[in-house]
């Protein structure tokens, strides 16, 4: 009789392990497909969010001809590196208006991180009257759209004798960017605590150099994110730039892109060329800067 008990304990043992064995089989197949599935969909998403570049480096490199038969062809025939030639040292060369584009994108980021941060600052450390209003009215003048403010603002510029300048294409980008930097870095100080400030007073250091010593340098991905904010800002502005710049010589880079389209033709294979040198600046900015913009994303996004 034992010897029968043992034997079914056995015959149990031996089918609980072949199920565990096939659960554990078919588990570690449905992951596997999970993973490829996963994969495929990383990849499809990828080269939608990479054919737009694809395209414009292909029309880029071809000669208006081969732009404008159908069917489109891939690269065409021979490839036109004389393109880039022609927008880098030919007459409509955007060497002056990527210069200029940098110094109204610039001259506003780094306006925008120092007065955002002080701003910020203030209005979460500092218990002062009517500080919810403060933080109500630039949430409110977020709402308004830059072509309101275009008109207005040519007319002060004018009158006051900086229109068709660099100054005021850095107070209008200002003046756009630095609602939105102030709140980026009101929620990143607040998810700084107020204690490592107060230990540092205790330790006999002024309001002024403990924000200097302590906060500045936690603060550090916010202000690059912050400031990127502004510069891309400033440096994809067209509306600004078209309601105040009249001169050829003072043109910013989206101003100099419209000079490829006429009104019976438009250079395409140049128009992409500029295009992608447009794009080179805040590439290679955002590749360095990558790893504290992710940082700054992720703290500003704690609160607010």
């Amino acid at each position: 009789m034992k010897h029968i008990k043992d034997k079914s304990l056995k015959t149990k043992n031996i089918g609980y392990n072949s199920f565990k064995k096939g659960s554990s089989f078919n588990y570690k197949k449905r992951s596997d497909w999970y993973k490829l599935i996963r994969t495929l969909v990383y990849f499809v998403f990828v080269a939608l969010l990479i054919s737009p570049i694809f395209i414009m480096l292909n029309t880029s490199l071809k000669t208006y001809n081969d732009v404008t038969v159908w069917p489109p062809t891939w690269f065409g025939g021979q490839l036109q590196w004389s393109n880039y030639y022609d927008i880098l040292a030919g007459d409509k060369s955007i060497v002056r208006p990527l210069i200029n584009s940098l110094i109204v994108s610039i001259v506003p980021a780094i306006v925008c991180v120092i007065l955002g941060t002080f701003a910020a600052y203030g209005a979460n450390r500092y218990r002062f009257k009517f500080k919810n209003y403060f933080l109500m009215i630039i949430v409110v003048t977020q709402m308004f759209a830059a072509v309101v403010l275009a008109n207005p603002m040519s007319i002060i510029f004018r009158d006051m004798g900086i229109l068709n300048t660099h100054l005021s294409l850095i107070i209008a980008n200002t003046a756009v960017s630095l609602p939105m930097t102030v709140w980026l870095m009101y929620s990143y100080i607040s998810s700084i605590p107020i204690d490592l400030e107060e230990a540092a007073w205790i330790d006999g250091c002024s309001r002024v150099k403990a924000v200097r010593i302590i906060l500045m340098p936690l603060l550090a991905p916010g202000i690059i994110t912050a400031g990127l904010f502004a510069f891309i800002v400033s440096w994809g502005d067209l509306l600004f730039a078209n309601a105040f710049i009249v001169d050829p010589a003072m043109k910013t880079i989206p101003l100099a892109l419209t000079d490829f389209q006429s009104l019976y033709k438009t250079s395409w294979e140049l128009q992409t060329a500029a295009s992608l040198v447009a794009t080179l600046p805040t590439f290679f900015i955002f590749i360095l800067i990558q790893k504290h913009i992710v940082q700054g994303i992720a703290k500003t996004g704690v609160k607010g």
